[in-house]
């Protein structure tokens, strides 16, 4: 196999990374969005993103960790502590 077959793996694979990255936010974006719209408790709302946080934390690692982790203190500053 030649260098560029890997490189346009590569590329797809990062393009496919990305779009998987992006489907899991708008995904938690909808249920965070949808607990809003059910007048969940915002300490509730807290607490599925700290358990998020703690599996991401354990599961992941690198670039992944980093990414999942910003995410979440993305959601995060959409929700009010003081409820």
């Amino acid at each position: 196999m030649d260098s560029s077959c890997d490189m346009t793996k590569d590329r797809k694979a990062r393009r496919t990374g990305v779009m998987t990255i992006s489907a899991l936010g708008v995904t938690l974006g909808a249920i965070i969005d949808g607990m809003r719209m059910a007048d969940v408790p915002n300490d509730v709302t807290h607490h599925f993103l700290d358990q998020l946080e703690d599996g991401f934390e354990a599961m992941l690692s690198g670039d992944a960790q980093a990414i999942m982790l910003g995410l979440v203190l993305v959601l995060r500053g959409n929700i009010a502590d003081n409820d």
